[in-house]
């Protein structure tokens, strides 16, 4: 439930791995572990074009009106038992900028000290690149499963004309099984589990 930016592409989730969620996730998974029993690696791709010096919002929520539109990216579980694992790659000139609850997830803590595509400044602030996840060897990781507060991706085309962003996502939709007692986990799955980050604004 926040993209992290990783220095290689990671290996995905497997059956028989760990995974633990912290408190800020749905009441379902919040604080709970889990053991994956199934794991399927999906690929997907969505191009879009945009023009020059504009922002478009890719969403991963379903439209209310329930159809599809291309704003929204097929990448929120809707069964209660999955786990997606996303990696995302980038091709093009695009920036994306991850966001949450329609505001932006990295920024600063000086005032309007944040992503803003008219500012010069601060265009490239909290943005990435197919530098930072290229297109064949994606870096960044988002988790999300079912009724969780959906991810957002704004993208930027900082060109002149209009341009055309690539994006790989690598679905490892996984089937997860909550271990309910927790003495039958090792020591050392405990210590190699993944710990699934949340998004969270920092507060001190």
């Amino acid at each position: 439930m926040a993209w992290e930016l990783l220095t290689e592409t990671p290996a995905l989730l497997k059956p028989g791995h760990v995974v633990h969620f912290g408190q800020k996730w749905p009441a379902a998974f919040a604080e709970k572990w889990f053991r994956v029993a199934i794991a399927q690696e999906i690929k997907y791709s969505v191009s879009k074009i945009v023009g020059p010096n504009a922002t478009y919002d890719l969403d991963f929520t379903k439209p209310a009106s329930g159809g599809v539109n291309d704003t929204y990216l097929s990448l929120l579980p809707e069964n209660a038992h999955s786990l997606y694992e996303i990696l995302m790659g980038i091709k093009g000139p695009m920036t994306v900028y991850p966001r949450y609850n329609n505001s932006f997830f990295l920024k600063l803590e000086t005032a309007l000290c944040q992503p803003d595509p008219t500012d010069s400044r601060l265009w490239m602030l909290g943005g990435y690149t197919a530098d930072d996840s290229p297109f064949a060897s994606p870096r960044l990781r988002e988790h999300t499963v079912h009724d969780q507060t959906p991810p957002q991706l704004r993208l930027f085309n900082p060109q002149r004309d209009n341009d055309k962003g690539v994006f790989r996502f690598i679905v490892n939709r996984c089937k997860v099984e909550e271990i309910k007692n927790l003495q039958t986990l090792s020591e050392q799955e405990k210590r190699v589990a993944r710990e699934l980050k949340e998004f969270e604004v920092f507060t001190w």
